[in-house]
């Protein structure tokens, strides 16, 4: 995710937080680990983070787009686009 998909100044994790704040789904409360390797720049470690929340919560929108955002990072463009049609299927609106 770039400052500018997060807001300028906003690291990772707060907005995971208010994306917590804003939904009572399950999702978010894996955002925060993912959201502190992205806000170090541990491209491949967010992107694992991300794969292992999805092995748990497969149904979560939040984080197919957050690893499309992962794969985006790291020049995966067609896995990116993968993700984030995924996460349109599963109801992300955005």
């Amino acid at each position: 995710m770039t400052q500018a998909e997060r807001g300028e100044g906003s690291s990772c994790t707060e907005v995971a937080r208010k994306n917590t704040d804003q939904q009572q789904s399950s999702g978010p409360i894996f955002l925060d680990e993912s959201c502190l390797l992205y806000d170090l720049d541990l491209r491949e470690e967010t992107l694992a983070a991300y794969e292992e929340a999805i092995q748990l919560a497969p149904q979560e929108a939040i984080l197919h787009l957050h690893k499309g955002h992962a794969l985006e990072q790291l020049g995966r463009l067609s896995e990116a686009q993968r993700s984030y049609e995924e996460a349109r299927r599963l109801g992300h609106i955005g």
